[in-house]
Protein backbone atom coordinates (compact mmCIF):
# COMPACT_ATOMS: atom_id res chain seq x y z
CA UNK A 1 0.00 0.00 0.00
CA UNK A 2 1.62 2.98 -0.91
CA UNK A 3 0.29 6.77 0.43
CA UNK A 4 0.82 9.86 -2.27
CA UNK A 5 0.24 12.41 0.07
CA UNK A 6 3.02 12.34 2.49
CA UNK A 7 3.39 15.62 4.21
CA UNK A 8 6.23 16.65 6.87
CA UNK A 9 5.68 19.08 9.67
CA UNK A 10 8.85 21.39 10.05
CA UNK A 11 9.41 23.32 13.41
CA UNK A 12 11.28 26.55 13.98
CA UNK A 13 11.64 28.12 17.94
CA UNK A 14 11.12 32.07 17.09
CA UNK A 15 11.89 32.86 20.73
CA UNK A 16 11.41 32.49 24.55
CA UNK A 17 12.28 29.56 26.07
CA UNK A 18 10.56 26.47 28.50
CA UNK A 19 7.27 27.18 28.79
CA UNK A 20 7.24 30.64 27.53
CA UNK A 21 8.42 29.45 24.05
CA UNK A 22 7.08 30.46 20.10
CA UNK A 23 7.06 27.71 18.17
CA UNK A 24 5.97 27.88 14.39
CA UNK A 25 5.61 25.17 12.63
CA UNK A 26 4.72 24.30 8.83
CA UNK A 27 3.15 21.43 6.78
CA UNK A 28 4.86 20.39 3.53
CA UNK A 29 3.51 18.41 0.67
CA UNK A 30 5.35 16.15 -1.17
CA UNK A 31 7.04 18.57 -3.68
CA UNK A 32 7.65 20.69 -0.38
CA UNK A 33 5.42 23.32 -0.90
CA UNK A 34 3.87 24.81 2.79
CA UNK A 35 0.25 23.36 2.66
CA UNK A 36 -0.48 25.28 6.13
CA UNK A 37 1.32 27.07 8.85
CA UNK A 38 0.50 27.79 12.51
CA UNK A 39 2.54 28.84 15.48
CA UNK A 40 2.17 27.59 19.37
CA UNK A 41 3.42 28.56 22.66
CA UNK A 42 5.07 26.33 24.98
CA UNK A 43 7.35 23.22 24.79
CA UNK A 44 8.37 21.87 21.84
CA UNK A 45 6.61 18.45 22.01
CA UNK A 46 3.31 20.75 22.61
CA UNK A 47 3.93 22.68 19.43
CA UNK A 48 4.62 19.18 17.58
CA UNK A 49 1.37 17.55 18.87
CA UNK A 50 -0.32 20.83 17.93
CA UNK A 51 1.04 20.47 14.32
CA UNK A 52 0.59 16.77 14.49
CA UNK A 53 -3.20 17.40 14.48
CA UNK A 54 -3.20 19.39 11.87
CA UNK A 55 -1.47 16.90 9.80
CA UNK A 56 -4.06 14.13 10.28
CA UNK A 57 -6.99 16.72 9.38
CA UNK A 58 -5.37 17.31 6.09
CA UNK A 59 -4.59 13.70 5.78
CA UNK A 60 -8.28 12.58 6.19
CA UNK A 61 -9.57 15.53 3.86
CA UNK A 62 -6.75 14.46 0.84
CA UNK A 63 -7.83 10.71 1.81
CA UNK A 64 -11.38 11.31 0.08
Amino acid sequence: MTQDNTFQIKLSLKGGSGPNANWHWEIHDASGKVVKTGSAVGPEHKAFTTARIAKEKLEQTSGK
